[in-house]
Formats: structure tokens, sequence, C-alpha cells
């Protein structure tokens, strides 16, 4: 997915190894931004070529990542991977991150219209699957939108400080 100077088209850009450090940076900027990751920022010490095998592993057959940009940076990724255990070969799980400054101008929405797309025609894929911190308001109306549902919850699961956790919302959709 292209995204260019606001002007936003529903083309694929599909991440290569050479977007490696790109991806990198804009997973830093989100990881300070926001409480809605599970990794800290101080947690996040990938290099390029760890983020180069990365990629590589989402280019086989069952796994997609794409990316959103504006003037050729970034700001936006969603990846997806299949189960690799034959029992659960039918089914996978994606994450999406959008940098703050480039929310509710309907990234999120041209990512996941991608998304269901491609499951929708992915052979052997028929149930798509996330996790979600129940504080994020944005992302879950965002699944909603696109029907996803809630399967169960995590409570208590992950801890901001000595009193505040949040629970972790478990979602799915069947895409067949």
């Amino acid at each position: 997915m292209i995204l260019d100077g606001g002007s936003y088209e529903n083309k694929n850009k599909t991440c290569y190894k050479k977007d490696a450090k790109q991806l990198i940076e804009h997973t830093r900027v989100v990881l300070t931004e926001s409480t809605y990751m599970l990794t800290t920022p101080e947690e996040f010490t990938t290099t390029a070529e760890e983020e180069e095998k990365w990629i590589e592993e989402h280019a086989k057959p069952g796994n997609l990542i794409i990316v959103a940009e504006t003037d050729g940076k970034i700001v936006g990724n969603l990846n997806f991977q299949t189960s690799k255990r034959k029992r659960l070969a039918h089914l996978g799980y994606f994450g999406i991150s959008i940098q703050k400054a480039y929310c509710n101008q309907g990234i999120g929405s041209n990512l996941m219209k991608y998304l269901m797309d491609w499951a929708q025609k992915e052979p052997g894929l028929e149930k798509v699957c996330l996790e979600v911190f129940s504080h994020n308001e944005r992302a879950l109306h965002l699944y909603k939108k696109f029907g996803f549902k809630e399967e169960g919850r995590k409570v208590r699961f992950v801890k901001f400080g000595e009193t505040h956790y949040e629970d972790e919302i478990i979602m799915y959709k069947f895409v067949k």
C-alpha cells in the first residue's frame, strides 16, 4: 500500500529486505509513542540483518508483510504469519502498527482491507486472528468494523506500573 502525501491509494507495497532499516525506524517511533505494543522501546534491539531475516520469513507462502508509505517513508505496516504447526495451518495471526501522526487517516482501514482480500484468496487459510490490549479503543473499533469477534481475554495480562494492568483481547474472523 502506498500512501503518498495524504493521497491514499489502495496499492500494495510489499516490504523487501532493502526496507529493513526504514522498518526498524518505524518500529522505534511507534514503540516510543504508544502504550499499545508489548515490546518496550529499550527492549527493541533488532539489527538490520535480523530485520532482513524477519522480512524474508514473511515472504514465504502463507505470510504477508505490507507497508504504508508517505513521501517514501514507512509510516505503517501490517504483518501476517500462518501457523507453522500442521494442526493450526488453517489460521494465522497479524499485527499492525501506524505512527501516531498518521492515525485517523484511513491507513488502518486500507491495510485491513488488503489483508482481508488477501486472506480470502490464500489457499488453506480459514481463520485470521489477532491479540489487542483492552485499552486500545481505536484498534478495537477497526477490528470490529471488519467483522472480528472477541474469542477470549487474558485478564491483567500486561502490567504498565505498580497497579496498572490491561487485559489482552483475543479476536478472530473466519475468511472461509
